[in-house]
């Protein structure tokens, strides 16, 4: 499915390029519109043919990348995307009670120095000399 909408889509933005081009030369309409319909048609067999091509030497998968959906588009319940982002939610939920920073608060609010943190001062970093010219 994902090879005809892409295919559709570049023939669809080849035949527009090809019509707004013979507008702003003056071409007539026939003209136009004829080479729109040949733009669009070997647009969408190139496309068509260059993926059909990645998919059969297995360079890239373009159906395994697509995410599934359901009938209004949106993923389906239960979908793994949708547990992950239920999980985190609980999680920012929970430390949000316990009054730890959340999304939100990160550090702004907090003014403490995280634990491990130590500041850089001059006499911790390592001083680099110049090689010797010679």
């Amino acid at each position: 499915m994902f090879k005809w909408k892409a295919s559709l889509i570049f023939a669809v933005i080849a035949a527009l390029v090809v019509a707004l081009a013979g507008l702003m030369k003056d071409v007539r309409f026939l003209t136009i519109a004829l080479r729109s319909v040949v733009g669009f048609l070997a647009a969408g067999a190139l496309a068509c043919l260059v993926i059909f091509l990645l998919e059969t030497k297995g360079i890239v998968s373009f159906e395994a990348m697509a995410e599934p959906t359901g009938e209004d588009g949106n993923p389906p319940e239960g979908a793994d995307g949708e547990e992950e982002t239920a999980s985190a939610e609980e999680a920012a939920g929970a430390e949000n009670e316990q009054g730890e920073p959340g999304e939100q608060g990160d550090l702004q609010d907090n003014h403490e120095e995280p634990e491990g943190f130590q500041p850089l001062d001059a006499e911790s970093l390592k001083h680099m000399e110049a090689p010797p010219e010679s």
